[in-house]
């Protein structure tokens, strides 16, 4: 079986191909040796004993068997500082190179907890760096396994300035070139500084932890006692910062992850993204999608359930799942095109759209375009929350730059009413003037600035507390005008349709969007 051990090259390596020193191949292997055993055998067995696999047997899982070319095996720290004397750092703490994912070229850093907790030298630093500014030039997407500590101290908690230059490479490659961090450990310092600029960060329960400092540094900076799970943990920040973006039980699952996600994008933003033969299509199972919305634009409903019935079956990877989720944001196939779902959640606050909210909307809406992924929204919203707590959050703001990430996208955008799309809220789901290639409204579509019953008390107070107004006849007045077609009469709108007409419509403009293959290259970076 051919593996990523390069052991087993050295092995065969032939005594002529170093003619002049007829010890060279047996020391090139005792060194390669001693680089593959990382921090050590006691270190190894630590890893393991805490549920976490080895770097290279990270590797193995991640890659495709054989593909990996390092950079930088023999490398070891080089430090003048005593605190660092005699210490042999294998590979500085932080294996780069080459890889392949399902047959695509890769750039790969992957750092090594079993040597000096996968802290920061400068010799790593230097391979890191390498690694990105070739990841730039050549165009390749990245991925990081991330598990280190920051910052080495024996090399630089003194007399050395630290250096922010492979942030800047990081931002230039953003919107480029996909790229992705799993966390596989408890990252503090550079790691976690990284992975805020990483598109799609993966993050393994119960083991990963990302914080600017870990439990010590906050203790002994704030008194604050806490665990690593409290302070940076995966439910920290797949579920309440949206630092990262989903949850997965162990370290194959978020590998497994990793290429599916990988499956949706082009290798750069040069080109387009992958589309499906039409034999590897697979329908949506069959149902009606009338029958999942209630009569009753009260009563909540699950919008995945909606969309699974319109998208390629079993295509759906949804992206931060667990935060905000009043708002769904998904990638997934329509008759075998890529395409990013945007859809409000009726289930969770009624689908309003809140800062949370309208921070995921935006992140996702910038790395679609950026990557020329089409943008499907389905808009089922009272509006964008109000009072006092949403406004101390900044939703104002917050929620404007949904509508300012709308007007900066070039790729194709197709515009579904299902339901209540109300004021800026619908406006912010690509409503009317948006920039959408199709709107379509289903026949239990709602329109309006706001809901009834609110607007109502907000335009008629003085009146309904005067007794001058009841409330259920003013609702049967404004009611005479909330009149489903009126918008397609006055082509607000391109048609309205039954639901179960939305996937074969959508496929439609998605086939003209894509005709003739057009010309596609880099348009922006994607903001953290």
């Amino acid at each position: 079986m051919t593996t990523n051990n390069p052991l087993d090259s050295a092995a065969n390596l032939s005594s002529t191909a170093l003619a002049g020193r007829a010890d060279a191949v047996p020391e090139l292997v005792g060194r390669r040796r001693r680089a593959m055993a990382m921090g050590g055998e006691e270190r190894v067995d630590r890893q393991h004993d805490n549920g976490k696999l080895t770097v290279r047997e990270r590797l193995d899982l991640l890659l495709d068997a054989g593909s990996f070319l390092e950079l930088g095996m023999l490398t070891t720290q080089q430090s003048d500082r005593t605190t660092m004397e005699g210490n042999y750092t294998a590979a500085d703490g932080l294996i780069v190179g080459y890889g392949r994912i399902d047959g695509r070229e890769m750039m790969i850093g992957a750092e090594d907890f079993t040597v000096m907790g996968g802290s920061e030298g400068k010799i790593g630093m230097i391979k890191r760096n390498r690694m990105l500014e070739i990841a730039l030039a050549r165009q390749l997407p990245v991925v990081w396994l991330l598990d280190g500590v920051g910052a080495r101290t024996g090399e630089s908690l003194r007399g050395s300035w630290v250096g922010g230059g492979f942030f800047l490479t990081m931002s230039r490659l953003s919107g480029r070139v996909p790229q992705i961090g799993v966390v596989l450990g408890p990252c503090a310092g550079g790691p976690a500084l990284m992975a805020p600029l990483l598109d799609f960060v993966v993050m393994v329960e119960g083991i990963s932890m990302l914080a600017a400092g870990g439990p010590p540094i906050v203790e002994a900076a704030t008194g604050e006692r806490v665990t690593k799970e409290e302070l940076g943990g995966s439910k920290v920040h797949c579920r309440i910062s949206g630092v990262a973006d989903n949850e997965v039980p162990d370290e194959p699952s978020a590998f497994a992850l990793v290429r599916r996600y990988l499956s949706f994008f082009p290798n750069n933003a040069d080109h387009l993204p992958p589309l499906a033969a039409p034999d590897a299509v697979e329908p949506p199972p069959a149902g009606d999608i009338l029958t999942l919305i209630p009569s009753s634009s009260k009563r909540a409903y699950d919008m995945r359930k909606v969309l699974e019935l319109i998208v390629d079956g079993g295509s759906q990877l949804e992206v931060k799942p667990e935060f905000a989720r009043n708002m769904l944001t998904t990638l997934a196939r329509v008759d075998g095109h890529v395409v990013g779902i945007l859809a409000n959640q009726p289930l969770v606050k009624a689908g309003c759209i809140d800062a949370e909210a309208a921070d995921k909307a935006t992140h996702f809406i910038q790395l679609c375009d950026a990557f020329h992924i089409p943008l499907l929204f389905f808009a089922d919203v009272p509006g964008v929350i109000t009072g006092a707590q949403a406004e101390r959050a900044g939703t104002l703001r917050r929620g404007l730059r949904v509508a300012w990430a709308l007007g900066q996208c070039d790729v194709p955008m197709v515009s579904i009413v299902v339901r209540k799309s109300f004021g800026m809220g619908g406006a912010a789901m690509c409503g009317k003037d948006m920039g959408a290639v199709l709107t379509l409204a289903w026949t239990t579509a709602e329109f309006g600035t706001m809901p009834l019953q609110g607007a109502i008390r907000a335009a008629h107070r003085r009146e309904l507390e005067l007794g001058l107004v009841e409330m259920h006849d003013l609702e049967a007045n404004y009611l005479t005008y909330s009149d489903l077609y009126g918008p397609a009469e006055t082509f607000q709108i391109d048609d309205v349709i039954d639901p179960n007409e939305t996937r074969a419509r959508v496929a439609r403009v998605l086939a003209a969007m894509r005709s003739g293959e057009p010309r596609v290259a880099f348009r922006h970076g994607i903001m953290p």
